[in-house]
């Protein structure tokens, strides 16, 4: 679980900590989200994966002005999946 400071995630984004700034991020998180990925009859870790989605976290806290923190949890899951599945990851681990 990490919680990242929300005027941390504006200056990642070299956007100020306003409404439109956070509309943006939150836009972007969105996105993330509605993109799990697939495994689809696959065997990891002694154990067959018939069909699942996974997706990279979970928004803990909703992204909102006024909010001193994003709050999420990283699937390990899919970082261990993206190692084995993916021939090109865009993320080295």
């Amino acid at each position: 679980m990490r919680e990242v400071p929300l005027k941390r995630v504006c200056e990642l984004f070299r956007k100020p900590c306003n409404q439109d700034s956070i509309a943006y991020i939150t836009e972007l998180i969105n996105e993330i989200l509605d993109e799990p990925i697939a495994v689809i009859d696959k065997e990891l870790n002694h154990k067959y994966i018939e069909w699942k989605t996974y997706d990279f976290f979970t928004l803990l806290r909703p992204v909102q002005m006024g909010s001193e923190s994003i709050k999420l949890r990283i699937n390990p899951e899919y970082l261990t999946i993206t190692q084995a599945f993916v021939v090109n990851p865009y993320l080295e681990f």
